[in-house]
């Protein structure tokens, strides 16, 4: 499984590769839990970087 150390928190702009600023898509959507986390994978093929994205909001369950 790979370290996920960066967690990056989103808004309402297109989410950008923290390496290297090139738009991700989107691995594993889990919006619907607490803390809104979703999984990214950088689309440029020399980076491939993945993290997670969390919303600053936090759903109350």
């Amino acid at each position: 499984m790979p370290n996920y150390e960066d967690v990056i928190i989103y808004g309402d702009q297109p989410t950008t590769c923290p390496r290297c600023g090139v738009r991700t898509k989107i691995l594993l959507d889990l919006s619907h839990t607490k803390y809104s986390t979703q999984v990214h994978a950088c689309i440029n093929i020399s980076c491939s970087k993945e993290f997670v994205t969390q919303s600053d909001y936090q759903i109350r369950l």
